[in-house]
């Protein structure tokens, strides 16, 4: 009833009555109607992280969900927020890799390609670059790509 409490227009015998009758509800769906008012809390969050950042991936959408419900409020400590970060970064890399090797992919691109393409030395410049991490060109280069498809 504490939530209630706090509710503007809503008289304690208008919530009792509310709660009396989803007390009458088994089990079952009253866990349902839980998990779904739960999980529409967070899909609104994610929703808003996406709009706020139109650009991000799926995981590092994840990783900002988790640091702003998670790590933000002090929830998690330092050494989990650490840990869990590097290995997000880490399949953020990985991600950004593989996206821009299916760029490449479904345009019959090479290395040498893309690097004619930026002006770079070789192929193989490119290559390296990318397996320590995709730079801001290249990502802008994936971003584009995904989106005219």
């Amino acid at each position: 009833m504490e939530f209630w409490n706090k509710k503007v227009n809503v008289s304690k015998e208008a919530a009792a009555r509310q709660v009396a009758i989803i007390n009458k509800f088994p089990s079952g769906k009253r866990l349902k109607i839980a998990t779904d008012f739960a999980n529409m809390g967070i899909n609104r969050t994610r929703e808003w992280i996406k709009e706020t950042n139109p650009n991000m991936s799926e995981l590092e959408l994840n990783l900002e969900f988790v640091r702003l419900m998670y790590r933000k409020d002090g929830s998690m400590d330092d050494k989990t927020w650490e840990f869990f970060k590097s290995k997000m970064e880490e399949k953020i890399k990985k991600n950004w890799g593989e996206r821009f090797r299916n760029m490449m992919k479904e345009n019959s691109w090479t290395y040498d390609d893309i690097a004619k393409m930026g002006n770079f030395k070789s192929g193989k410049v490119i290559e390296a670059t990318i397996s320590r991490g995709l730079p801001a060109f290249a990502k802008l280069a994936v971003k584009v790509y995904e989106l005219s498809k």
